[in-house]
């Protein structure tokens, strides 16, 4: 892959070349800060977990501060988020399976599990997405693809069966509901793609899915009476909540920005940096070390996301 490896003189003209070091240096950067921003997340998500937050109040949080964020940025730039019958089903649905129903477990789960080993959850995204589109004739069957999500279970059985890998061994439970965050995610992957209004932008999408989301939770939060109101001095909690809102709302813009710059394929490679960012930020923040069965399956993740999306690429490089 190239890289710019030294500046061009401003009094020189740009050659051919240069500008397309340039246009891959600028969307390379901005998925490297985006993979490290998602990463982060599982972080936050520990920490207000650890200080108390319910995960419904959570998510709730997320997607109300996070999507009147991304509104407020669709207004400065005269963006209007539609709000016909096609486009409310695909927010409400989209913000049920992708946002309210994943986070949630996952803000539970991870309260039970090291955040570098509830991040090797997200590969799985594109491992179940070509399960069930195989399931929908949406994909053909090919043994090397279908090698690679064997390879993902694999990993999960070297996590969730030797009573060494996880640091308390009745953690294993929470690690295969966790599973259940990336099958929704992966649902939603397939629900967004027939769903999906023509003509749709991105961003105005993204801000709807979350008030969606958030709307969807209000009367399960004041059922529940889980409110979560932060509060000063700032504890763990309030610095999570806070953190994950914050990282949500860059973290879209980022996305959508670097989707038009260089295209999905592109896009993609962030699942990789996510995972390995999210085991790192885990060292990090809370100290976190993990077994050699946990490194070996995140190795076999790794291969089978690889021989999943290798085909995906045009047989190059594989993409998360």
């Amino acid at each position: 892959m190239p890289y710019v490896t030294k500046m061009t003189s401003p009094s020189q003209p740009i050659t051919p070349l240069a500008a397309g070091q340039v246009r891959l240096a600028v969307p390379l950067g901005m998925i490297l800060l985006l993979g490290s921003l998602w990463g982060l997340s599982f972080s936050f998500s520990k920490m207000a977990a650890n200080g108390g937050v319910h995960a419904v109040a959570y998510t709730f949080w997320q997607g109300l501060a996070a999507g009147l964020i991304v509104a407020a940025i669709c207004r400065l730039r005269r963006t209007r988020i539609p709000l016909g019958r096609v486009w409310l089903r695909y927010y409400f649905t989209i913000g049920l399976t992708g946002i309210a129903l994943p986070n949630v477990n996952l803000v539970a789960a991870i309260a039970h599990l090291p955040a570098g080993v509830m991040v090797l959850t997200i590969p799985f995204v594109p491992l179940i997405t070509y399960g069930i589109a195989i399931g929908l004739k949406m994909e053909r069957f090919t043994p090397l693809r279908f090698a690679g999500v064997l390879c993902g279970l694999a990993g999960v059985a070297l996590i969730v069966l030797p009573k060494a890998s996880l640091p308390d061994p009745a953690a294993a439970p929470w690690f295969l509901l966790a599973l259940a965050t990336p099958a929704l995610y992966a649902t939603t992957n397939v629900l967004a793609a027939r769903l999906r209004p023509p003509d749709a932008r991105s961003l105005p999408l993204a801000g709807g899915m979350l008030l969606a989301a958030a709307t969807l939770l209000t009367p399960v939060v004041f059922a529940m009476d889980v409110l979560y109101l932060p509060s000063l001095p700032m504890g763990e909690a309030e610095i999570g909540m806070l953190g994950q809102i914050a990282v949500s709302s860059v973290a879209y813009l980022i996305f959508f920005e670097v989707l038009r710059m260089a295209g999905p394929v592109f896009m993609s490679f962030t699942g990789y940096i996510v995972t390995l960012t999210g085991i790192a930020w885990g060292v990090v923040l809370f100290g976190e070390s993990h077994s050699p069965w946990v490194w070996g399956a995140a190795c076999l993740i790794f291969t089978g996301l690889a021989l999943v999306n290798l085909r995906r690429n045009g047989g190059g490089q594989p993409s998360a």
